[in-house]
Protein backbone atom coordinates (compact mmCIF):
# COMPACT_ATOMS: atom_id res chain seq x y z
CA UNK A 1 0.00 0.00 0.00
CA UNK A 2 2.45 2.22 0.86
CA UNK A 3 4.32 1.93 -2.53
CA UNK A 4 1.31 2.49 -4.25
CA UNK A 5 0.63 5.64 -2.06
CA UNK A 6 4.17 6.89 -2.75
CA UNK A 7 3.48 7.28 -6.73
CA UNK A 8 -0.31 8.60 -6.05
CA UNK A 9 1.39 11.46 -4.45
CA UNK A 10 4.01 11.89 -7.04
CA UNK A 11 1.55 11.84 -9.45
CA UNK A 12 -0.57 14.37 -7.61
CA UNK A 13 2.30 17.10 -7.07
CA UNK A 14 2.50 16.17 -10.92
CA UNK A 15 -0.98 17.36 -11.67
CA UNK A 16 -1.24 20.03 -9.50
CA UNK A 17 2.38 21.88 -11.25
CA UNK A 18 0.02 21.02 -14.66
CA UNK A 19 -2.97 22.46 -13.27
CA UNK A 20 -0.50 25.70 -11.85
CA UNK A 21 0.63 26.31 -15.63
CA UNK A 22 -2.63 26.30 -16.86
CA UNK A 23 -4.19 28.61 -14.63
CA UNK A 24 -1.04 30.89 -14.97
CA UNK A 25 -2.07 30.43 -18.85
CA UNK A 26 -4.71 31.78 -18.79
CA UNK A 27 -4.14 34.61 -16.74
CA UNK A 28 -2.91 38.09 -17.46
CA UNK A 29 0.41 39.83 -16.33
CA UNK A 30 -1.68 41.53 -12.99
CA UNK A 31 -3.23 38.45 -12.35
CA UNK A 32 -0.15 36.05 -12.62
CA UNK A 33 1.77 38.83 -10.19
CA UNK A 34 -1.39 38.38 -7.39
CA UNK A 35 -1.33 34.90 -7.98
CA UNK A 36 2.65 34.18 -7.16
CA UNK A 37 2.31 37.16 -4.64
CA UNK A 38 -0.58 35.70 -2.65
CA UNK A 39 1.14 32.95 -0.24
CA UNK A 40 3.85 35.90 0.68
CA UNK A 41 1.08 38.25 1.90
CA UNK A 42 -0.49 35.61 3.88
CA UNK A 43 2.44 34.08 5.56
CA UNK A 44 4.53 36.76 6.46
CA UNK A 45 3.33 39.13 9.35
CA UNK A 46 5.52 42.61 8.08
CA UNK A 47 4.08 46.13 8.25
CA UNK A 48 5.66 46.69 4.65
CA UNK A 49 3.76 44.28 3.18
CA UNK A 50 0.64 44.91 1.39
CA UNK A 51 -2.57 43.78 3.84
CA UNK A 52 -0.52 44.29 6.72
CA UNK A 53 -2.98 45.01 9.95
CA UNK A 54 -1.91 45.45 13.58
CA UNK A 55 -2.88 42.96 16.32
CA UNK A 56 -2.47 39.10 16.00
CA UNK A 57 -3.37 38.08 12.84
CA UNK A 58 -2.86 34.56 12.23
CA UNK A 59 -0.50 34.12 9.66
CA UNK A 60 1.94 31.40 8.37
CA UNK A 61 0.88 28.64 6.09
CA UNK A 62 2.45 25.01 6.51
CA UNK A 63 5.31 23.91 5.03
CA UNK A 64 5.32 26.89 2.67
CA UNK A 65 8.74 28.13 1.16
CA UNK A 66 9.36 31.17 -1.78
CA UNK A 67 10.20 30.43 -4.72
CA UNK A 68 12.94 32.93 -6.42
CA UNK A 69 10.41 34.91 -7.97
CA UNK A 70 8.64 35.51 -4.13
CA UNK A 71 11.31 35.83 -2.41
CA UNK A 72 12.14 38.98 -4.51
CA UNK A 73 8.42 40.61 -4.19
CA UNK A 74 9.18 39.79 -0.36
CA UNK A 75 12.65 41.69 -0.30
CA UNK A 76 11.19 44.58 -2.35
CA UNK A 77 8.55 45.00 -0.69
CA UNK A 78 10.35 44.81 2.94
CA UNK A 79 13.68 46.34 2.02
CA UNK A 80 15.36 43.26 3.66
CA UNK A 81 17.34 40.63 2.32
CA UNK A 82 16.32 37.82 4.75
CA UNK A 83 13.16 36.79 5.54
CA UNK A 84 11.30 37.79 8.05
CA UNK A 85 10.84 35.21 11.15
CA UNK A 86 7.67 33.02 11.15
CA UNK A 87 6.65 32.55 14.99
CA UNK A 88 3.30 30.19 13.98
CA UNK A 89 1.96 28.15 11.53
CA UNK A 90 -1.63 28.93 11.54
CA UNK A 91 -2.83 28.44 7.99
CA UNK A 92 -2.88 24.88 7.03
CA UNK A 93 -2.76 26.11 3.41
CA UNK A 94 -4.28 28.08 0.29
CA UNK A 95 -6.03 26.74 -2.50
CA UNK A 96 -8.42 27.95 -5.51
CA UNK A 97 -11.48 26.39 -6.18
CA UNK A 98 -13.81 26.93 -9.07
CA UNK A 99 -13.05 27.26 -12.85
CA UNK A 100 -9.32 28.00 -12.18
CA UNK A 101 -6.81 26.12 -13.83
CA UNK A 102 -10.03 24.30 -15.93
CA UNK A 103 -11.21 24.98 -19.36
CA UNK A 104 -13.51 27.43 -17.79
CA UNK A 105 -10.97 30.00 -17.32
CA UNK A 106 -10.40 32.85 -18.69
CA UNK A 107 -8.58 36.25 -18.08
CA UNK A 108 -11.81 37.48 -16.89
CA UNK A 109 -11.98 34.54 -14.60
CA UNK A 110 -12.79 35.34 -10.50
CA UNK A 111 -10.14 33.89 -8.22
CA UNK A 112 -11.87 31.74 -5.33
CA UNK A 113 -9.50 31.45 -3.06
CA UNK A 114 -10.22 28.98 -0.10
CA UNK A 115 -7.93 29.43 3.28
CA UNK A 116 -7.55 26.26 5.34
CA UNK A 117 -6.79 27.36 8.57
CA UNK A 118 -6.63 25.60 12.43
CA UNK A 119 -9.97 25.42 14.26
CA UNK A 120 -8.84 26.18 17.08
CA UNK A 121 -8.25 30.52 16.03
CA UNK A 122 -10.31 32.47 18.26
CA UNK A 123 -13.19 34.30 16.44
CA UNK A 124 -11.45 37.85 17.40
CA UNK A 125 -7.99 36.62 15.50
CA UNK A 126 -9.97 35.14 12.47
CA UNK A 127 -11.66 38.62 12.36
CA UNK A 128 -8.05 40.01 11.53
CA UNK A 129 -7.66 37.23 8.91
CA UNK A 130 -10.63 38.40 7.33
CA UNK A 131 -9.91 42.16 7.46
CA UNK A 132 -6.70 41.40 6.01
CA UNK A 133 -8.11 39.22 3.11
CA UNK A 134 -10.50 42.18 2.35
CA UNK A 135 -7.21 44.61 1.88
CA UNK A 136 -5.86 41.63 -0.52
CA UNK A 137 -9.09 41.71 -2.48
CA UNK A 138 -8.95 45.40 -2.69
CA UNK A 139 -5.26 45.45 -3.70
CA UNK A 140 -6.14 42.63 -6.42
CA UNK A 141 -9.16 44.63 -7.52
CA UNK A 142 -6.93 47.58 -8.23
CA UNK A 143 -5.04 45.74 -11.03
CA UNK A 144 -8.13 44.19 -12.44
CA UNK A 145 -8.24 41.03 -10.72
CA UNK A 146 -10.96 39.12 -8.42
CA UNK A 147 -10.12 37.49 -5.39
CA UNK A 148 -12.69 35.76 -3.42
CA UNK A 149 -11.56 34.65 0.14
CA UNK A 150 -12.98 32.23 1.71
CA UNK A 151 -12.23 31.15 5.74
CA UNK A 152 -12.12 27.21 6.30
CA UNK A 153 -11.53 25.63 9.39
CA UNK A 154 -10.03 22.39 8.99
CA UNK A 155 -13.29 20.57 10.76
CA UNK A 156 -15.36 22.48 8.98
CA UNK A 157 -17.15 19.22 6.84
CA UNK A 158 -17.33 17.54 10.01
CA UNK A 159 -19.36 19.78 11.88
CA UNK A 160 -23.21 20.83 11.77
CA UNK A 161 -22.87 24.19 9.28
CA UNK A 162 -24.37 26.86 11.28
CA UNK A 163 -23.18 29.36 8.23
CA UNK A 164 -25.93 31.68 6.94
CA UNK A 165 -26.46 32.53 3.35
CA UNK A 166 -24.36 35.89 1.66
CA UNK A 167 -23.24 36.99 -0.98
CA UNK A 168 -20.64 34.39 -1.42
CA UNK A 169 -22.14 32.06 1.31
CA UNK A 170 -24.57 29.38 0.54
CA UNK A 171 -25.52 28.82 4.00
CA UNK A 172 -26.77 25.40 5.05
CA UNK A 173 -27.98 25.40 1.54
CA UNK A 174 -24.80 23.36 0.72
CA UNK A 175 -22.44 21.78 2.63
CA UNK A 176 -20.79 18.60 1.41
CA UNK A 177 -21.53 19.64 -2.32
CA UNK A 178 -19.39 22.47 -1.53
CA UNK A 179 -16.54 20.06 -0.40
CA UNK A 180 -17.46 18.01 -3.42
CA UNK A 181 -16.94 20.56 -5.52
CA UNK A 182 -13.92 21.71 -3.79
CA UNK A 183 -12.17 18.38 -4.36
CA UNK A 184 -13.24 18.04 -7.99
CA UNK A 185 -11.46 21.89 -8.87
CA UNK A 186 -8.94 22.47 -6.13
CA UNK A 187 -5.46 23.32 -7.18
CA UNK A 188 -3.02 24.08 -4.25
CA UNK A 189 -1.03 27.33 -4.02
CA UNK A 190 1.10 26.73 -0.96
CA UNK A 191 0.60 24.59 2.18
CA UNK A 192 -0.55 21.14 3.33
CA UNK A 193 -1.48 18.39 0.32
CA UNK A 194 -5.37 17.34 0.37
CA UNK A 195 -5.39 13.65 1.72
CA UNK A 196 -8.25 12.99 0.09
CA UNK A 197 -7.51 12.19 -3.44
CA UNK A 198 -4.50 9.89 -2.72
CA UNK A 199 -7.09 7.51 -0.64
CA UNK A 200 -8.39 4.29 -2.46
CA UNK A 201 -11.36 5.69 -4.02
CA UNK A 202 -12.88 1.75 -4.03
CA UNK A 203 -13.36 1.86 -0.38
CA UNK A 204 -15.02 5.15 -0.32
CA UNK A 205 -17.24 4.69 2.23
CA UNK A 206 -14.48 3.82 4.52
CA UNK A 207 -12.66 7.23 4.09
CA UNK A 208 -12.53 8.31 7.88
CA UNK A 209 -11.52 5.38 8.89
CA UNK A 210 -8.50 5.12 6.61
CA UNK A 211 -7.45 8.53 7.07
CA UNK A 212 -7.28 7.84 10.86
CA UNK A 213 -5.28 4.85 10.36
CA UNK A 214 -2.88 6.56 8.35
CA UNK A 215 -2.55 9.35 10.77
CA UNK A 216 -2.30 6.85 13.84
CA UNK A 217 0.43 4.76 12.49
CA UNK A 218 2.44 7.64 11.71
CA UNK A 219 2.41 6.26 8.03
CA UNK A 220 1.71 10.25 7.35
CA UNK A 221 1.54 13.41 9.44
CA UNK A 222 -0.45 16.34 10.62
CA UNK A 223 1.79 18.81 9.48
CA UNK A 224 1.97 17.86 5.78
CA UNK A 225 -1.88 16.62 5.04
CA UNK A 226 -4.62 18.34 5.45
CA UNK A 227 -7.74 15.48 5.74
CA UNK A 228 -11.24 17.87 4.83
CA UNK A 229 -13.14 14.82 5.20
CA UNK A 230 -15.04 12.26 2.76
CA UNK A 231 -17.68 12.90 0.51
CA UNK A 232 -19.29 9.36 -0.01
CA UNK A 233 -22.57 10.06 1.78
CA UNK A 234 -24.54 13.17 0.80
CA UNK A 235 -28.13 14.03 2.09
CA UNK A 236 -30.65 14.33 -0.44
CA UNK A 237 -31.50 18.16 1.03
CA UNK A 238 -28.10 19.32 -0.05
CA UNK A 239 -29.09 18.85 -3.91
CA UNK A 240 -32.04 21.11 -3.01
CA UNK A 241 -30.51 23.85 -1.19
CA UNK A 242 -27.77 23.78 -3.76
CA UNK A 243 -30.33 24.21 -6.38
CA UNK A 244 -31.25 26.91 -4.67
CA UNK A 245 -28.29 28.75 -3.91
CA UNK A 246 -27.68 28.54 -7.99
CA UNK A 247 -30.71 29.79 -8.97
CA UNK A 248 -29.54 32.92 -6.61
CA UNK A 249 -26.25 32.98 -8.02
CA UNK A 250 -27.38 32.53 -11.56
CA UNK A 251 -28.76 36.02 -11.50
CA UNK A 252 -25.67 36.96 -11.46
CA UNK A 253 -23.72 34.35 -13.93
CA UNK A 254 -26.40 32.64 -15.90
CA UNK A 255 -24.48 30.49 -18.00
CA UNK A 256 -22.51 29.06 -15.15
CA UNK A 257 -25.27 28.32 -13.35
CA UNK A 258 -27.42 26.34 -16.07
CA UNK A 259 -24.72 23.97 -15.92
CA UNK A 260 -24.13 23.92 -12.40
CA UNK A 261 -28.12 22.88 -11.75
CA UNK A 262 -28.02 20.58 -14.61
CA UNK A 263 -25.84 19.03 -12.35
CA UNK A 264 -27.73 18.70 -9.18
CA UNK A 265 -30.36 18.08 -11.43
CA UNK A 266 -28.51 14.71 -12.80
CA UNK A 267 -27.06 14.08 -9.06
CA UNK A 268 -30.79 14.13 -7.85
CA UNK A 269 -31.97 11.73 -10.43
CA UNK A 270 -29.33 9.46 -9.46
CA UNK A 271 -29.91 9.36 -5.93
CA UNK A 272 -29.64 7.70 -3.88
CA UNK A 273 -26.77 5.86 -5.80
CA UNK A 274 -25.15 8.94 -7.34
CA UNK A 275 -21.62 9.31 -9.04
CA UNK A 276 -20.32 11.90 -8.23
CA UNK A 277 -17.82 14.34 -10.49
CA UNK A 278 -14.99 14.58 -7.23
CA UNK A 279 -15.31 10.35 -7.01
CA UNK A 280 -14.74 10.30 -10.64
CA UNK A 281 -12.03 12.50 -11.02
CA UNK A 282 -10.59 10.98 -8.41
CA UNK A 283 -11.00 7.02 -9.65
CA UNK A 284 -9.59 8.24 -13.10
CA UNK A 285 -6.30 9.97 -11.34
CA UNK A 286 -6.15 6.81 -9.48
CA UNK A 287 -5.90 4.83 -12.79
CA UNK A 288 -4.33 6.65 -14.99
CA UNK A 289 -0.97 8.36 -15.20
CA UNK A 290 -1.04 11.31 -17.05
CA UNK A 291 -3.51 14.47 -16.63
CA UNK A 292 -6.63 14.01 -19.15
CA UNK A 293 -9.82 16.29 -19.73
CA UNK A 294 -11.04 13.82 -17.03
CA UNK A 295 -9.80 15.86 -14.36
CA UNK A 296 -11.14 19.56 -15.96
CA UNK A 297 -13.78 20.51 -13.63
CA UNK A 298 -15.51 22.24 -16.43
CA UNK A 299 -15.53 19.62 -18.55
CA UNK A 300 -16.83 16.83 -16.21
CA UNK A 301 -19.92 18.82 -15.99
CA UNK A 302 -20.40 18.86 -19.28
CA UNK A 303 -20.26 15.40 -19.67
CA UNK A 304 -22.47 14.29 -16.67
CA UNK A 305 -25.20 16.94 -17.94
CA UNK A 306 -24.67 15.36 -21.69
CA UNK A 307 -24.96 11.97 -20.39
CA UNK A 308 -28.25 12.89 -18.18
CA UNK A 309 -30.13 15.19 -20.87
CA UNK A 310 -29.11 12.31 -23.51
CA UNK A 311 -30.46 9.91 -21.40
CA UNK A 312 -34.18 11.93 -20.92
CA UNK A 313 -34.42 12.90 -24.49
CA UNK A 314 -33.75 16.63 -23.64
CA UNK A 315 -31.84 18.02 -26.64
CA UNK A 316 -33.22 21.35 -26.31
CA UNK A 317 -31.69 21.69 -22.76
CA UNK A 318 -28.39 20.01 -24.01
CA UNK A 319 -28.05 22.32 -26.65
CA UNK A 320 -28.30 25.36 -24.42
CA UNK A 321 -26.02 23.51 -21.90
CA UNK A 322 -23.36 23.23 -24.70
CA UNK A 323 -23.93 26.93 -25.78
CA UNK A 324 -23.28 27.60 -21.96
CA UNK A 325 -20.54 25.72 -21.68
CA UNK A 326 -19.04 27.31 -24.42
CA UNK A 327 -20.12 30.32 -23.89
CA UNK A 328 -18.04 30.54 -20.64
CA UNK A 329 -15.31 28.82 -22.00
CA UNK A 330 -15.25 32.01 -24.17
CA UNK A 331 -12.54 31.04 -26.67
CA UNK A 332 -14.27 32.95 -30.18
CA UNK A 333 -13.33 30.25 -32.34
CA UNK A 334 -14.56 31.95 -35.45
CA UNK A 335 -11.95 34.71 -34.85
CA UNK A 336 -8.20 34.17 -36.15
CA UNK A 337 -5.48 34.97 -34.19
CA UNK A 338 -3.51 33.84 -31.31
CA UNK A 339 -6.22 31.61 -28.70
CA UNK A 340 -6.95 33.81 -25.87
CA UNK A 341 -6.09 31.48 -23.24
CA UNK A 342 -4.10 28.71 -24.86
CA UNK A 343 -3.59 26.21 -27.81
CA UNK A 344 -5.06 23.49 -25.57
CA UNK A 345 -8.58 24.70 -24.60
CA UNK A 346 -8.80 25.98 -28.39
CA UNK A 347 -8.06 22.33 -29.52
CA UNK A 348 -10.76 21.28 -27.09
CA UNK A 349 -13.55 23.37 -27.53
CA UNK A 350 -12.77 22.92 -31.74
CA UNK A 351 -12.99 19.12 -31.37
CA UNK A 352 -16.07 19.48 -29.45
CA UNK A 353 -17.85 21.80 -31.59
CA UNK A 354 -17.14 19.44 -34.59
CA UNK A 355 -18.44 17.02 -32.63
CA UNK A 356 -21.73 18.69 -31.99
CA UNK A 357 -22.35 19.65 -35.50
CA UNK A 358 -22.71 23.47 -35.22
CA UNK A 359 -21.79 25.12 -38.11
CA UNK A 360 -19.63 28.90 -38.80
CA UNK A 361 -22.97 31.13 -38.75
CA UNK A 362 -23.63 29.86 -35.28
CA UNK A 363 -19.69 30.00 -34.00
CA UNK A 364 -19.90 33.61 -35.13
CA UNK A 365 -23.60 33.96 -33.66
CA UNK A 366 -22.12 33.52 -30.06
CA UNK A 367 -18.66 35.08 -30.51
CA UNK A 368 -20.29 38.18 -30.93
CA UNK A 369 -22.12 38.67 -27.90
CA UNK A 370 -20.65 42.02 -26.92
CA UNK A 371 -22.55 43.10 -29.34
CA UNK A 372 -25.80 41.75 -28.92
CA UNK A 373 -28.75 43.74 -28.83
CA UNK A 374 -32.45 43.03 -26.68
CA UNK A 375 -33.82 40.57 -29.35
CA UNK A 376 -30.99 38.54 -28.73
CA UNK A 377 -30.78 39.04 -25.31
CA UNK A 378 -34.62 38.49 -25.17
CA UNK A 379 -34.50 35.11 -26.40
CA UNK A 380 -31.23 33.91 -24.68
CA UNK A 381 -33.09 35.21 -21.39
CA UNK A 382 -36.25 33.10 -22.28
CA UNK A 383 -34.12 30.22 -22.64
CA UNK A 384 -32.12 30.55 -19.18
CA UNK A 385 -35.33 31.44 -17.06
CA UNK A 386 -36.78 28.76 -19.00
CA UNK A 387 -33.86 26.32 -18.34
CA UNK A 388 -33.44 27.13 -14.39
CA UNK A 389 -37.48 27.13 -13.77
CA UNK A 390 -37.12 23.28 -15.59
CA UNK A 391 -34.43 22.59 -12.90
CA UNK A 392 -35.97 23.89 -10.28
CA UNK A 393 -39.52 22.32 -10.64
CA UNK A 394 -37.54 18.61 -10.75
CA UNK A 395 -35.77 19.69 -8.20
CA UNK A 396 -38.80 20.95 -6.15
CA UNK A 397 -40.84 17.09 -7.05
CA UNK A 398 -37.69 15.63 -6.04
CA UNK A 399 -37.80 17.30 -2.19
CA UNK A 400 -41.27 16.15 -2.15
CA UNK A 401 -40.10 12.71 -3.14
CA UNK A 402 -37.59 12.50 -0.36
CA UNK A 403 -39.49 14.76 2.54
CA UNK A 404 -36.88 17.67 2.48
CA UNK A 405 -38.20 20.14 4.78
CA UNK A 406 -36.18 20.40 8.23
CA UNK A 407 -32.63 20.16 6.93
CA UNK A 408 -32.07 23.20 5.44
CA UNK A 409 -32.42 26.53 8.02
CA UNK A 410 -35.97 27.79 6.90
CA UNK A 411 -34.41 31.42 6.92
CA UNK A 412 -31.80 30.32 4.52
CA UNK A 413 -35.01 29.54 2.37
CA UNK A 414 -36.73 32.55 2.90
CA UNK A 415 -33.97 34.46 1.87
CA UNK A 416 -33.08 32.62 -1.14
CA UNK A 417 -37.18 31.74 -2.36
CA UNK A 418 -37.81 35.71 -2.01
CA UNK A 419 -34.48 36.56 -4.05
CA UNK A 420 -35.59 34.02 -6.64
CA UNK A 421 -39.04 35.63 -6.63
CA UNK A 422 -38.18 39.05 -7.16
CA UNK A 423 -36.03 38.38 -9.76
CA UNK A 424 -38.42 35.78 -11.64
CA UNK A 425 -42.10 36.24 -10.76
CA UNK A 426 -43.95 37.82 -13.28
CA UNK A 427 -46.54 40.59 -11.65
CA UNK A 428 -49.31 43.01 -13.12
CA UNK A 429 -47.37 46.32 -13.31
CA UNK A 430 -43.96 44.79 -12.87
CA UNK A 431 -40.66 45.32 -15.37
CA UNK A 432 -38.89 42.54 -15.83
CA UNK A 433 -35.04 42.69 -16.38
CA UNK A 434 -34.01 40.54 -18.93
CA UNK A 435 -30.34 41.35 -19.21
CA UNK A 436 -28.94 38.97 -16.33
CA UNK A 437 -24.84 39.66 -17.54
CA UNK A 438 -26.11 38.36 -20.92
CA UNK A 439 -24.82 41.55 -23.28
CA UNK A 440 -22.91 44.54 -22.09
CA UNK A 441 -24.87 46.92 -23.53
CA UNK A 442 -28.37 47.11 -24.90
CA UNK A 443 -28.74 51.07 -25.85
CA UNK A 444 -30.39 52.10 -28.73
CA UNK A 445 -29.99 55.28 -30.81
CA UNK A 446 -33.30 55.56 -31.69
CA UNK A 447 -36.54 54.48 -29.66
CA UNK A 448 -39.66 54.97 -31.45
CA UNK A 449 -43.64 54.37 -29.53
CA UNK A 450 -46.25 54.02 -31.55
CA UNK A 451 -49.78 53.90 -30.14
CA UNK A 452 -52.77 51.12 -32.33
CA UNK A 453 -56.17 52.57 -31.02
CA UNK A 454 -59.04 50.10 -30.82
CA UNK A 455 -60.66 49.32 -34.29
CA UNK A 456 -57.23 47.59 -36.16
CA UNK A 457 -55.72 44.71 -36.92
CA UNK A 458 -52.98 44.77 -33.90
CA UNK A 459 -54.25 44.90 -30.70
CA UNK A 460 -54.78 47.97 -29.67
CA UNK A 461 -51.67 49.80 -26.93
CA UNK A 462 -48.34 50.84 -27.47
CA UNK A 463 -45.33 49.37 -29.42
CA UNK A 464 -41.91 50.03 -28.94
CA UNK A 465 -39.10 50.06 -32.21
CA UNK A 466 -35.61 50.49 -31.72
CA UNK A 467 -35.71 52.95 -34.85
CA UNK A 468 -36.67 56.21 -36.34
CA UNK A 469 -39.88 57.27 -37.54
CA UNK A 470 -38.44 57.19 -40.94
CA UNK A 471 -41.02 55.00 -43.28
CA UNK A 472 -37.08 53.48 -44.82
CA UNK A 473 -36.09 52.55 -41.11
CA UNK A 474 -39.35 51.37 -39.88
CA UNK A 475 -41.53 49.73 -43.02
CA UNK A 476 -41.70 46.14 -41.84
CA UNK A 477 -39.69 46.17 -38.85
CA UNK A 478 -40.66 44.00 -35.86
CA UNK A 479 -41.56 45.71 -32.27
CA UNK A 480 -39.26 45.09 -29.19
CA UNK A 481 -41.76 45.49 -26.68
CA UNK A 482 -46.02 45.87 -26.70
CA UNK A 483 -47.73 46.86 -23.57
CA UNK A 484 -50.68 48.59 -23.39
CA UNK A 485 -49.13 51.40 -21.01
CA UNK A 486 -46.92 53.80 -22.85
CA UNK A 487 -45.43 54.41 -19.32
CA UNK A 488 -44.48 50.69 -18.48
CA UNK A 489 -43.16 50.21 -21.98
CA UNK A 490 -40.97 53.63 -21.04
CA UNK A 491 -40.10 51.97 -18.05
CA UNK A 492 -39.12 48.52 -19.44
CA UNK A 493 -36.82 50.37 -22.07
CA UNK A 494 -34.87 52.48 -19.37
CA UNK A 495 -35.02 50.13 -16.43
CA UNK A 496 -32.92 47.13 -19.06
CA UNK A 497 -30.84 49.80 -20.62
CA UNK A 498 -32.40 50.38 -23.89
CA UNK A 499 -33.19 54.00 -22.65
CA UNK A 500 -30.05 56.43 -22.10
CA UNK A 501 -29.46 60.20 -21.97
CA UNK A 502 -28.06 59.87 -25.49
CA UNK A 503 -31.23 58.14 -27.20
CA UNK A 504 -33.41 59.83 -29.62
CA UNK A 505 -37.03 59.44 -28.70
CA UNK A 506 -39.90 59.36 -31.28
CA UNK A 507 -43.54 59.12 -31.09
CA UNK A 508 -46.62 58.44 -33.19
CA UNK A 509 -49.55 58.98 -31.27
CA UNK A 510 -53.45 58.08 -32.42
CA UNK A 511 -55.57 58.48 -29.67
CA UNK A 512 -53.90 59.81 -26.84
CA UNK A 513 -53.21 63.57 -25.74
CA UNK A 514 -49.21 63.02 -25.39
CA UNK A 515 -46.46 65.04 -27.46
CA UNK A 516 -42.96 64.30 -27.76
CA UNK A 517 -42.21 66.85 -25.28
CA UNK A 518 -43.61 65.34 -22.65
CA UNK A 519 -42.74 61.46 -23.71
CA UNK A 520 -39.26 63.46 -23.10
CA UNK A 521 -39.77 64.75 -20.11
CA UNK A 522 -41.65 61.56 -18.45
CA UNK A 523 -38.20 59.81 -19.36
CA UNK A 524 -36.27 62.38 -17.60
CA UNK A 525 -38.00 62.52 -14.51
CA UNK A 526 -38.62 58.38 -14.54
CA UNK A 527 -34.15 58.50 -14.49
CA UNK A 528 -33.96 61.07 -12.26
CA UNK A 529 -36.18 59.13 -9.26
CA UNK A 530 -35.30 55.53 -10.20
CA UNK A 531 -31.38 54.41 -10.77
CA UNK A 532 -31.10 51.63 -12.71
CA UNK A 533 -27.93 50.33 -10.51
CA UNK A 534 -29.31 49.27 -7.05
CA UNK A 535 -26.82 48.00 -4.01
CA UNK A 536 -27.16 44.21 -3.18
CA UNK A 537 -30.33 43.32 -1.22
CA UNK A 538 -29.19 42.38 1.91
CA UNK A 539 -30.54 39.03 3.91
CA UNK A 540 -32.20 41.27 6.57
CA UNK A 541 -34.58 43.07 3.62
CA UNK A 542 -35.11 39.75 2.10
CA UNK A 543 -36.65 38.53 5.41
CA UNK A 544 -38.78 41.49 6.08
CA UNK A 545 -42.38 42.55 4.31
CA UNK A 546 -41.53 44.65 0.89
CA UNK A 547 -41.39 48.00 1.15
CA UNK A 548 -40.73 51.16 -1.03
CA UNK A 549 -37.21 52.41 -1.69
CA UNK A 550 -38.28 55.18 -4.31
CA UNK A 551 -41.66 56.46 -5.46
CA UNK A 552 -42.99 58.27 -8.60
CA UNK A 553 -46.46 58.86 -8.95
CA UNK A 554 -47.04 60.16 -12.92
CA UNK A 555 -50.70 62.04 -13.56
CA UNK A 556 -52.43 62.14 -17.06
CA UNK A 557 -49.16 60.67 -19.34
CA UNK A 558 -51.47 59.58 -21.80
CA UNK A 559 -54.82 61.14 -21.27
CA UNK A 560 -55.25 65.02 -20.69
CA UNK A 561 -59.12 65.69 -19.46
CA UNK A 562 -58.30 69.09 -19.80
CA UNK A 563 -57.76 68.58 -23.67
CA UNK A 564 -60.69 69.71 -24.57
CA UNK A 565 -60.76 72.88 -22.44
CA UNK A 566 -59.23 75.09 -25.44
CA UNK A 567 -61.33 78.15 -26.13
CA UNK A 568 -63.61 77.42 -23.62
CA UNK A 569 -64.54 79.90 -20.16
CA UNK A 570 -63.85 77.98 -17.37
CA UNK A 571 -66.84 78.12 -14.26
CA UNK A 572 -65.67 77.19 -11.16
CA UNK A 573 -65.38 77.80 -7.50
CA UNK A 574 -62.05 78.77 -5.89
CA UNK A 575 -63.24 77.52 -2.38
CA UNK A 576 -63.88 74.20 -3.81
CA UNK A 577 -61.47 73.40 -6.51
CA UNK A 578 -62.00 69.25 -5.90
CA UNK A 579 -59.62 67.80 -8.88
CA UNK A 580 -61.97 65.01 -9.12
CA UNK A 581 -65.06 66.68 -9.25
CA UNK A 582 -64.15 69.85 -11.07
CA UNK A 583 -66.26 72.71 -12.09
CA UNK A 584 -69.60 72.67 -12.68
CA UNK A 585 -69.64 69.79 -14.92
CA UNK A 586 -67.89 68.05 -11.82
CA UNK A 587 -65.13 66.56 -13.99
CA UNK A 588 -62.12 64.33 -13.19
CA UNK A 589 -58.91 66.00 -13.69
CA UNK A 590 -57.36 62.32 -12.94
Amino acid sequence: MFKQFELLVARSDAINQIKMERALEAMNEAGRRMLSMLPVLLHYHHPHLPGYISGEVPYGIANFQPDTSQRKILFTQTGHTAEPDVSEYCLSGVYTMGSTSSIGQSEASDLDIWICHNPALSDERLALLEQKCQLISRLAEQHGVEMNFFLIPENKFRISNRAQVGLDNCGSAQHLLLLEEFYRSAMRVAGKRLLWPVTPVEREDEYDAIAAALFSTGMISDNDWLDLGGVSRIPAEEYFGSALWLLYKGLDSPYKAVLKILVMEAYSAEFPHTELLAVQAKRWFQQNDDFGLSLDAYYLMLEKVTHYLKGIGDTKRLDLARRCFYLKVCDDLSRDGEPPHGQWRRDVITSLVNEWGWDSRQLRHLDRRTEWKVAEVKQAYAELVDALMQSYSQLIQFARRNNISESINPEDIGVLSRKLYAAFEALPGKVQRINLKIAPDLHEADLTFIQVPPGHINRPGWYLYKHSLRPVDIIGRAPLEYNSYVSKLVAWAYFNGLLTSKSRLHLKARGADLDLLNLQQFALDLATIFPVQLPPVGNLALSRPCEIRHLGIFLNLELDPTSHWEDRELAFDVDNSDVLAFGREQECLV
